[in-house]
C-alpha cells in the first residue's frame, strides 16, 4: 500500500513537472508573437464574420447574409479606425473575407466562404510535404524569416532532421483540416465548427507542442547550436537550448 502511495506520489509529480515545462513553453512563444506584432483584433475579426454569416445566412436568403455581413466588416472597420488601432492586418483580414463573400455569391452557396481557407491549407500541406521529400522542409523557411539564423546551420545533418519532424507534423494537420473541409463542404455549419476548432488558440498550442518536439530533437541529435555553428566549434556540442 505503501509503494502504490508513493508510485502515485511520483507520477504527480512527473505530470505536474510536464505540464509546468509546457506552460512555460506556451509563454515563451506567446511572448515570441508579441514581439512579431500578433495581432489580437484581426483575429477575433477573422472568427466572429464567418459566424455571423453562417447564423445569418440559416434566417435569410444568401445575398442577405452576404449584405449584413459586408455592413458587420465596415462597423468593426470604423471601430478599429475610431481608436487608432493598428489596421494593417485587420485589412488584410478585411480584404480577406470580402473575397470570401464574392466566392460565396459566385458559387451560391455559404460554403462558398471557406473557399480561400480550403486552398490555403492544402496549398500549404502540399508545399509542405514537396519540401520534406526534397529535404528541405518549410519549418526551416518559417523560423529563418523570424530568427534570421544561418540557412547552412538548418541544413546541417545532425538540425535538420529536427525540422522535418515538426514540418510532417503541420503537413498532416493542414491536409487533415483541408481535407475535412472538402468532404463537409456541403454543410456550412460543420465548416465553421471546423475553423474554430482550428482557432488561434489551437493553432498556438500545436505551436508549443511542435516546438517542445522540436527542441526535443534537436538535443537528442546533439548537434551544434547557432552560436557554435556560427564560431565553428568543434562536437561534442551543446545544441540549441532556446529557440525552434
Amino acid at each position: 500500500m505503501m509503494c502504490r502511495k508513493m508510485w502515485i506520489k511520483i507520477n504527480l509529480k512527473i505530470n505536474f513537472n510536464k505540464l509546468r515545462s509546457f506552460y512555460k513553453k506556451y509563454l515563451e512563444i506567446k511572448e515570441e508573437l508579441k514581439e512579431l506584432n500578433f495581432n489580437q483584433e484581426g483575429v477575433f475579426d477573422s472568427v466572429v464574420a464567418p459566424i455571423f454569416f453562417v447564423v445569418t445566412n440559416n434566417f435569410t436568403t444568401l445575398n442577405q447574409a452576404i449584405l449584413y455581413t459586408g455592413i458587420l466588416l465596415l462597423l468593426l472597420f470604423l471601430y478599429r479606425l475610431l481608436r487608432k488601432q493598428d489596421l494593417k492586418f485587420v485589412f488584410y483580414g478585411l480584404v480577406g473575407t470580402l473575397i470570401a463573400l464574392l466566392l460565396a455569391r459566385v458559387q451560391g452557396s455559404a460554403s462558398g466562404f471557406f473557399i480561400p481557407g480550403i486552398i490555403r491549407d492544402i496549398s500549404i500541406a502540399v508545399v509542405g510535404f514537396v519540401s520534406i521529400i526534397i529535404k528541405k522542409p518549410f519549418t526551416i523557411y518559417s523560423s529563418k524569416a523570424i530568427r534570421k539564423w544561418p540557412q547552412e546551420w538548418y541544413l546541417h545533418e545532425l538540425v535538420r532532421p529536427a525540422y522535418t519532424r515538426v514540418a510532417i507534423i503541420w503537413t498532416l494537420y493542414l491536409f487533415t483540416k483541408g481535407g475535412l473541409q472538402i468532404i463537409f463542404f456541403n454543410s456550412p455549419e460543420i465548416l465553421i465548427s471546423i475553423k474554430l476548432l482550428s482557432s488561434n488558440q489551437t493553432t498556438l498550442i500545436l505551436l508549443v507542442i511542435t516546438y517542445i518536439i522540436g527542441q526535443n530533437k534537436l538535443q537528442s541529435l546533439g548537434g551544434p547550436s547557432v552560436d557554435e555553428f556560427i564560431n565553428d566549434i568543434p562536437a561534442p556540442w551543446k545544441s540549441q537550448q532556446k529557440g525552434f
